[in-house]
């Protein structure tokens, strides 16, 4: 199989997101595509949303999406989550698979300052979505893909002013929002 791991806070999950993963999926012809909600960060503060809320959000907005699944892995962990740890740990369980890791093109400039990316880069092959419009080489491969003009943070500010965002997330995901009262103080 071809199995896509895409990592981050996702707080909220925003149709972005899901974008990126669609896109992913058709462009490297993925059979399975692995969110990953961070537990402990490196290089984040914790969120003020709890981990559970940010995998069931993720869980909605995946939930008829046939090719698409949510792990809890790093949300489970109290200890910092490293991405190279991730990729070994995904490769411990799929051996024979083919696994490919997709990072923002911001992120893929700034590899080298990540913990250990050799072992990111022994065990996936990187798919790169376009956010500042890095030149991307290979072994990384690009996602075709128009720039997505929404971030999770500005979704948590128009939230909290009481501005409708329903536009820019899946459906359930803005339901469990307003069920939750997230992001509202």
């Amino acid at each position: 199989m071809r199995i896509g791991l895409f990592g981050g806070a996702f707080n909220p999950v925003h149709n972005g997101h899901m974008a990126v993963a669609k896109a992913a999926i058709k462009s490297a012809n993925l059979d399975l595509l692995i969110f990953i909600p961070t537990g402990n960060a490196p290089h984040k503060k914790e969120t003020d949303i709890p981990r559970k809320d940010r995998y069931n959000m993720l869980m909605a907005a995946t939930c008829d999406e046939k090719k698409m699944i949510v792990s809890d892995y790093e949300i489970k962990r109290d200890d910092v989550n490293y991405s190279a740890d991730t990729v070994e740990y995904f490769k411990s369980v799929y051996p024979d698979d083919e696994l490919f890791f997709l990072v923002g093109d911001d992120s893929y400039n700034n590899l080298d300052s990540w913990h250990q990316p050799h072992r990111i880069l022994k065990n996936a092959t990187l798919l790169v979505f376009p956010r500042e419009g890095a030149k991307v080489t290979p072994p990384a491969k690009e996602v075709p893909m128009e720039r997505v003009e929404v971030s999770s943070s500005n979704i948590r500010e128009k939230i909290k002013l009481g501005k409708d965002c329903r536009n820019l997330l899946p459906k359930d995901v803005f339901d469990y929002i307003i069920r939750r009262n997230l992001y509202t103080d």
